[in-house]
């Protein structure tokens, strides 16, 4: 199986070697988008915060899109070209025939912590309570099922699934009862423990792998601008290694783009990420160039 993010690097190594991170006469025009308010997308934040992507000959527009399908829709219609969201989108837009790819995995195990209203303290009493997601079919909605299930609850039975929004729309559902569960990436559950929730199961418990933080793209606009696709890749590559390396310059772009400004929750949540991100020189490059194929 290929280490997650390798196949980032096979693009910076084995794709236009030509491309040097040198000043550049004129910036290309990029549309791109993220996905969520979530600590993965620290190196996205980063490579935009540092001018990254400016150092690589890009002018990146950063628009949020919470939704895979509205994200798909984008990039079907050319409204944006890049995309970071989960892989789950690319895999069911191929399974239809579509054009949408990922060309690179960030993160490949779900990060989940599912949390519960005070008063419940077992999984057994989520039963026939009312469990939050963003959307039906969303990372959320199958996240959900997969922990669930891995704990031995029947989704749709014992616990009756609410659309309800993005990761800070659930919260603001669980602290106003509108739900009794969800459940939450790191950030948003450290705080959550905070204000009193109980974490009926965090991320420490379970493995399960599953294409959480892609970058995604179409087949036709890789083969149209590999040059672009590069240099995305060589911005994103060095916001991983910067997100490691600098701690402060990092604290400071999650609390930005999480408006979290607890310091403590910051650093925990730092601390995670570091951990769950490879070490970028400990990676072992295999050949996987096949996106690329005419």
């Amino acid at each position: 199986m290929i280490t997650s993010i390798v196949r980032t690097f096979l693009v910076l190594t084995l794709l236009l070697p030509c491309i040097a991170p040198v000043a550049f006469a004129q910036l290309i025009k990029v549309k791109t988008s993220y996905s969520a308010l979530t600590a993965n997308m620290a190196a996205y934040w980063l490579a935009k915060e540092t001018r990254l992507f400016e150092k690589h000959g890009l002018d990146v527009d950063v628009v949020l899109i919470e939704s895979g399908t509205t994200t798909i829709q984008a990039l079907v219609a050319g409204e944006t070209q890049i995309a970071m969201g989960g892989g789950t989108v690319a895999v069911s837009s191929a399974i239809a025939g579509g054009d949408l790819i990922s060309i690179a995995s960030l993160e490949s195990r779900l990060p989940y912590g599912l949390l519960a209203q005070k008063e419940i303290k077992t999984l057994e009493q989520l039963k026939g309570k009312r469990h939050a997601i963003s959307r039906f079919g969303s990372i959320a909605d199958l996240g959900s099922r997969l922990i669930l299930q891995r704990f031995g609850l029947v989704p749709d039975k014992d616990i009756t699934f609410l659309q309800i929004g993005g990761t800070s729309t659930r919260l603001a559902a669980l602290s106003n009862r509108t739900v009794d569960s969800t459940i939450l990436t790191p950030e948003f559950f450290l705080l959550a423990k905070k204000a009193g929730f109980t974490i009926l199961v965090d991320p420490t418990q379970y493995q399960i792998d599953f294409p959480q933080l892609e970058i995604i793209t179409t087949r036709s606009f890789v083969k149209s601008r590999p040059d672009v696709v590069t240099r995305y890749l060589r911005s994103i590559i060095e916001g991983i290694h910067l997100f490691k390396q600098e701690r402060e310059p990092s604290i400071r772009a999650l609390a930005k783009y999480l408006r979290i400004q607890d310091r403590e929750t910051l650093e925990e949540v730092y601390r995670i990420r570091c951990e769950a991100v490879p070490e970028i020189d400990d990676l072992n490059l295999k050949p996987f160039m096949s996106f690329f194929a005419p």
